[in-house]
């Protein structure tokens, strides 16, 4: 039986959890919640937007003096010059990620999508540090990988951290983690809008009005930031193109098709070559030397093909590679940055996938541009398209690849071809892999998250099922100020309302009772919400699954007499579908 407030004359009823009012040192905030959410997005926002500024210098400094000087003093070694600097970099890295932060090697976004599912966003503390030392050499060094992982890994630690003086729920800390993500992209690429959608798409895969201000602040924070301290420029340069004829979206749409494929094929080589290392006898410290030798042959071929690439892409979008080069050098590229990260390297998917779009865009445009001389635009609006699609593909977030670049570019004059592009290539790429670049990643760690029940098992799985015993209740006598103390105390958002019968007379709310004047206090059956849905054990998890999908955060389940049974949730739902399968499963191997 639940313990909480009020109770039936034989004990009190009492109930915590994990959600309610933030506490800063074990004392309540005085703050409002949302005035407090505001000022920590700010804080967010800002250590996103510094942490982004003092991560370029980095990898400027080290690109200009280390690495870049050693490149130097082996002028004579021609186009071998480049191994050196790479296996430098590898040896330092290695050693770094496999003893102080194992988070920190690879791309980075799956660690955060795990932590915001599986963890409650809970991030250890070093891994900002790691991730941003071993990233900036990686890079530097001529590693093929990108800022995106390493940015959003430091961001959602940042927001992470911040929030553990506080006393939040797991809820909460997610959308800090997802804004310091969003911080981290907005200022980095000068992109707060997707920024603000790879949080939404990729970091916290969905949507709430309260979850998005959060992120929309620390994005915009960031992104001053970066304006102010570093430039306000795009970061690539790009001339304005436009759709001239509608028959392009044809054109475009096949471009979409080709862009999946090359998304298949990158994230198909990334994951065989980091299978390879897994399970080679290589001391994993060692491992990113063996990456470092791999990159360094392709890289022989091409200089292209070492770093982020975004000065390939600019190369790109100017139609400066000859046409013969480009299909290997998108072969290229996914083999370096595979070999890169597969090996334990520190950097993101991110800009190597704009490097393959921006190439396989400006191929298939010469191509058009061959086969239908004057009806299209020039091979630069392809590269343009094709970066933004294969990317969504890859990533299968199809608005922040729009987003980003539109930003990155300043070129809004492909709205049309970007959204059928990057909706084509999602699309198709999802009829093969479910499974992003990201989320690949953590199916092979074999770690479930967001598991979508099947619904004819939830309905064939009572609503009784999913009843928990803990929660506050409050008798209807009660006033509105005791309740907002006792809500307060034992850290609930809402609190459910009985008679002395236990029947269920409504659901009050934190927030609602905190907009009242204390001086005129009122009996709790006055303000009780008697509207809310109700459960009944009868029901199935299938109609209690519906009403969260509608917007309700917890359902009260009552009897048909209307006495209180206890509270479902949609947490609470997946734990008894996963319990009844559970059992089912084993019945069967019995």
């Amino acid at each position: 039986m639940a313990l909480g407030a009020d109770g039936d004359g034989k004990r009190p009823i009492v109930a915590v959890s994990r959600t309610g009012p933030v506490q800063l040192m074990g004392r309540p905030v005085r703050l409002s919640e949302n005035q407090l959410f505001a000022v920590l997005a700010v804080v967010v926002g800002l250590g996103g937007g510094l942490s982004a500024v003092v991560f370029h210098e980095m990898i400027d400094f080290l690109s200009h003096d280390v690495f870049g000087r050693i490149d130097e003093a082996l002028g004579g070694w021609g186009r071998f010059a480049v191994v050196p600097g790479l296996l430098v970099g590898a040896l330092l890295v290695g050693p770094m990620v496999t003893r102080w932060a194992s988070e920190a090697k690879g791309h980075g976004v799956p660690e955060v999508i795990e932590a915001v599912a599986v963890r409650g966003g809970r991030i250890r503390a070093r891994v900002p540090v790691v991730k941003a030392i071993a990233s900036a050499i990686t890079i530097s060094s001529g590693g093929s990988a990108g800022r995106e992982g390493p940015i959003v890994q430091i961001g959602s630690a940042i927001g992470s951290i911040i929030t553990r003086p506080f006393k939040m729920s797991d809820r909460r800390r997610r959308t800090f983690v997802a804004a310091g993500a969003a911080a981290g992209i907005a200022a980095i690429f000068n992109a707060p809008l997707a920024g603000v959608f790879f949080a939404l798409e990729v970091i916290l895969r969905s949507f709430t009005a309260r979850g998005f201000s959060t992120v929309v602040i620390s994005a915009v924070t960031a992104n001053a930031v970066w304006r102010v301290l570093v430039s306000d420029d795009p970061v690539l340069t790009s001339e304005v193109y436009a759709l001239e004829e509608p028959v392009e979206l044809v054109f475009y749409g096949l471009l979409g098709i080709s862009a999946a494929i090359v998304a298949l094929l990158f994230v198909k080589v990334l994951y065989i070559i980091e299978d390879w290392f897994e399970e080679s006898p290589i001391r994993p410290e060692l491992r990113p030397v063996v990456g470092a030798l791999a990159v360094g042959a392709v890289g022989i071929a091409s200089f292209d093909l070492l770093g982020a690439g975004l000065a390939g892409i600019d190369k790109a979008l100017a139609g400066q590679f000859a046409t013969s080069t480009l299909l290997l050098l998108v072969l290229g590229k996914i083999l370096a940055t595979s070999f890169t990260l597969g090996s334990g390297g520190s950097g993101g998917v991110f800009s190597p996938s704009l490097f393959t779009g921006a190439l396989l865009g400006a191929l298939f445009g010469d191509v058009i541009t061959e086969l239908f001389p004057g009806s299209s635009a020039p091979a630069g609006a392809y590269a343009v398209v094709g970066m933004a699609a294969v990317f969504a593909a890859a990533a299968q977030a199809p608005m922040s690849s729009i987003f980003i670049v539109f930003e990155m570019t300043s070129d809004f004059g492909l709205i049309m071809p970007l959204m059928l592009a990057c909706a084509a290539a999602t699309v198709v790429y999802t009829a093969v892999n479910p499974n992003s670049i990201y989320m690949e990643k953590i199916r092979r760690r074999h770690v479930t998250i967001d598991a979508p029940p099947d619904p004819s098992d939830l309905a064939s799985i009572p609503l009784s099922h999913a009843a928990e015993a803990k929660y506050l209740s409050m008798f209807r006598t009660r006033t509105t100020n005791d309740a907002v103390r006792l809500m307060k105390e034992s850290r609930e958002e809402f609190a459910l309302i009985v008679a002395p019968d236990r029947s269920y007379k409504g659901v009050v709310w934190l927030d609602d009772l905190e907009e009242l004047d204390p001086d005129q206090p009122k009996q709790l059956i006055e303000v009780a919400d008697d509207e809310h849905p109700v459960g009944y054990p009868d029901k199935s998890l299938a109609d209690g699954m519906a009403l969260f999908e509608s917007g309700v955060t917890m359902v009260p389940i009552v009897d048909w007499n209307q006495r209180l049974l206890g509270v479902a949730t949609a947490q609470s739902v997946i734990r008894a579908y996963e319990a009844a399968k559970g059992g089912r499963l084993a019945g069967e191997q019995d």
